[in-house]
């Protein structure tokens, strides 16, 4: 076989193979521009899910927190109302009861009284608002003290503050420090959260008593 009858040969050959669509050149295509785009979209419906639970949570977390946030606001600027104390006070001084206003900060707050009279006995309460937001009471009586609280018999387990020796009742409804002083039998009761502010008050009571 001659050269040129060779070369014809070849040309021939690629140009069957152009006509079939055969390349002998093949190349893998698997990985091609194709592939990885439907492998990004099979990839976005679990990102959309995430996305959707965040949202969904955030819808859940939203109410929760503007409840939390103005609880706190309502807490921290709550008002109590003040009452006026001076007409008991002044009326029971009148009845032979000598009365101690506690000397007492701003913090502290008058938000209840009550005068009663039974026989020869009087008896005046007042209740506080303390600085830490409990509930307080003092009582001042000339009567004995088992008719300002059923609780208090016994002679108490003695409690030291402000200079004075305490008697100390517990109570179903928290804990009673008891003391004579200035003539009258001075009850003061505490609930279970304000019992440690006792002294503080204690210390108002004597300051009053004594000064």
């Amino acid at each position: 076989m001659s050269t040129e009858e060779a070369d014809a040969g070849t040309a021939a050959h690629g140009n069957a193979d152009r006509e079939t669509g055969t390349d002998t050149d093949t190349r893998d295509d698997t990985d091609g521009p194709a592939d990885r785009a439907e492998a990004a979209k099979a990839s976005r419906p679990k990102q959309r899910r995430m996305r959707d639970m965040a949202l969904s949570m955030a819808v859940l977390l939203l109410p929760i927190g503007l409840f939390y946030l103005g609880w706190n606001w309502i807490a921290a600027d709550r008002q109590v109302s003040v009452v006026d104390t001076g007409e008991n006070y002044t009326t029971a001084a009148s009845l032979g009861l000598t009365v101690i206003e506690p000397a007492l900060s701003d913090d502290w707050k008058p938000i209840s009284t009550d005068l009663k009279v039974e026989g020869e006995a009087v008896t005046l309460r007042t209740g506080w608002y303390s600085p830490e937001g409990h509930g307080l009471q003092l009582v001042q009586t000339t009567g004995p003290i088992a008719d300002v609280n059923e609780g208090l018999t016994g002679t108490g387990t003695p409690v030291d503050a402000a200079g004075v020796t305490w008697s100390s009742y517990e109570l179903s409804s928290g804990e009673a420090w008891t003391a004579e002083l200035a003539g009258a039998t001075v009850v003061m009761m505490a609930e279970p959260d304000g019992v440690d502010e006792l002294p503080e008050l204690a210390e108002g009571v004597v300051d009053a008593a004594t000064g």
